[in-house]
């Protein structure tokens, strides 16, 4: 019996010992990587790829630090902490470069995100009233939804009435469903009352939070209307509940809440037209063009930052990552210095 507890202890150890040879292997590799990065600033390396190879840059110097390679990929910047791949190993990089080295697990279903269904009055959610004479909505102490009238309906995991407060009294964006079983939305107030420039004529409706306060609402209409390579989105718009309109039919995507800090790259489908939209202020930080195809947005800072609070967008530098053909690299958010070395592909 002591034989087999020995031989037993013998192979579980075999694998952990060779995993940490191969650990350590590995980040002495990485470390390789990064070798000519300026160890001090290491916010200022950004990636960049040719033929799904990927090398590094220094944003300070100008200068190639790693001619693109295979196996290797880098998913954040230095936010402070860098993250990516390489030969199947994750890893994460610190400011004062220290790096750690993970083996990916294989993805256990069962620990997946599930999707939120949005929850109805079967499973706790709020009341749909059956009156003919309830035309509106209520809602709690708290201004969360406690019941709504049957004429009202939820699709896509939205509530069928989503309430807000402006000047002081509640109004809620809802969704009806038409004749032929398409849904549509408009704004009521609580006795059910719809409020001008918002009949139930609209794809979407969505609340702005990021540009709103409660004597100025926001709103994205329209939203979802169904893009198109080579036109801009003519019927999207913001709108306020004074009916004043801003950047209609200039918009390539929906910006939704953006992707860092407030910003959106907004792009339309085959990126033919791509440009920055500023979703808290509601205006184009570069408006949609043809030229320079921006894919996404992303940063580098030398602390943590909440990338979905408009307030810490100062604290960051902020790219725009454009596709070039067979190559991606980043661009300063003016489009003036592009981060690419001068090589033959």
């Amino acid at each position: 019996m002591q034989k087999l507890k020995i031989f037993t202890l013998i192979l579980l150890t075999i694998p952990f010992f060779c995993f940490s040879q191969n650990t350590k292997a590995i980040k002495q590799e990485i470390a390789n990587l990064f070798a000519k990065a300026d160890k001090k600033n290491l916010q200022n390396v950004l990636p960049f790829e040719i033929n799904e190879k990927t090398g590094l840059f220094d944003a300070g110097t100008k200068k190639t630090i790693l001619k693109p390679t295979k196996k290797f990929f880098i998913s954040s910047l230095f936010n402070p902490i860098m993250k990516g791949s390489y030969k199947g190993y994750d890893f994460e990089i610190t400011q004062n470069f220290k790096i750690t080295v993970i083996k990916p697990e294989e993805p256990n279903m069962e620990l997946a995100p599930q999707i939120k269904e949005y929850r109805g009055p079967s499973n706790g959610g709020p009341a749909i009233i059956y009156d003919n004479d309830f035309k509106g909505f209520a809602v709690d102490e708290n201004g969360s939804l406690l019941k709504y009238s049957y004429m009202y309906v939820h699709g896509n995991g939205v509530p069928a009435v989503s309430p807000f407060k402006y000047k002081g009294k509640y109004y809620g964006v809802a969704i009806k469903k038409t004749e032929n079983n398409t849904l549509k939305y408009g704004i009521i107030d609580t006795e059910g009352n719809i409020m001008p420039h918002f009949d139930f004529i609209y794809d979407l409706i969505y609340n702005n939070s990021m540009a709103s306060t409660e004597d100025d609402v926001w709103f994205a209409i329209n939203a979802n209307t169904n893009g198109s390579c080579d036109k801009l989105l003519e019927q999207s718009y913001y709108v306020n509940m004074d009916g004043e309109e801003k950047i209609k039919g200039e918009l390539a995507d929906y910006p939704g809440i953006g992707d860092h800090f407030g910003l959106d790259a907004n792009t339309s489908p085959c990126i033919t037209f791509s440009g920055v939209f500023d979703v808290k202020n509601i205006k184009w930080i570069i408006k949609p063009q043809r030229k320079i195809k921006i894919r996404w947005l992303d940063y580098t800072s030398k602390e943590v930052l909440d990338s979905y609070d408009s307030k810490d967008r100062d604290k960051a530098k902020i790219y725009v990552r454009v596709l070039d053909g067979d190559s991606i690299y980043y661009m300063d958010l003016n489009l003036k210095n592009k981060y690419f070395p001068t090589i033959n592909k």
